[in-house]
């Protein structure tokens, strides 16, 4: 029954994601509301579009730092490997967990009515749980696609994609690997489902590129 430990470390999880520092900073530093200005979106690409790119970048960098912190902690500290997979495996799954919670708690926070954001920058906390190898693979396909597309959506979407693709490239054979990847494609999948709004402005030609002109949301 040992998987009954992962259920608490989920709600840690959940708890830290739902600590919406987009919130934060635009509700007390910035006195606005959020979710009336730009996208409506409680992210920080939002806080980049209202406060500037630099309060924008700041808040990104910290969820990222949140959840990437209370993730290794989990993962190399307490409980560790929850399952018994073994090494790679079984402490990387573990902290993808707390991780996951982050995300939902991202999504739909208790503290700021269930109202959240799109969840890309704990995904990126997520890649240095994992392994720095993804970390870097992700990060230069983010890169990429942003260079070449100028869509910070664009980019998010395809290097989420790229994330349970490269578990699996480098985990597998391991045992709990598939179990490992299932989780993350999840994860990445329900990125998918957040973005739903600008797959389709991507589909339709609509979306903001980096350096263009103000749009009107859609």
């Amino acid at each position: 029954m040992s998987w009954l430990l992962l259920v608490p470390i989920f709600l840690l999880g959940y708890l830290i994601g739902s600590v919406n520092l987009s919130l934060v900073v635009t509700k007390y530093i910035g006195k606005i509301d959020i979710y009336s200005v730009g996208s409506g979106n409680a992210g920080g690409t939002n806080v980049a579009r209202s406060m500037g790119l630099g309060w924008g970048i700041s808040v990104m960098a910290a969820e990222i730092g949140k959840s990437m912190i209370f993730g290794c902690l989990v993962k190399y500290l307490w409980p560790g490997d929850v399952l018994s997979f073994g090494e790679p495996v079984g402490p990387a799954f573990t902290g993808a967990v707390l991780v996951a919670g982050c995300l939902l708690g991202n999504y739909f926070p208790c503290f700021s009515h269930f109202k959240g954001g799109k969840g890309v920058s704990v995904m990126g906390g997520l890649l240095i749980v994992l392994d720095y190898r993804i970390f870097l693979v992700v990060f230069v396909t983010f890169l990429l696609v942003l260079l070449l597309f100028r869509m910070v959506s664009l980019a998010s979407l395809l290097s989420g994609v790229a994330i349970p693709i490269c578990v699996g490239l480098f985990y597998s054979g391991n045992h709990g690997w598939v179990l490992l990847t299932a989780l993350t494609a999840l994860m990445s999948a329900s990125v998918w489902i957040r973005h739903s709004g600008n797959i389709k402005r991507i589909l339709t030609g609509t979306e903001r590129k980096i350096g263009s002109k103000k749009k009107k949301e859609q």
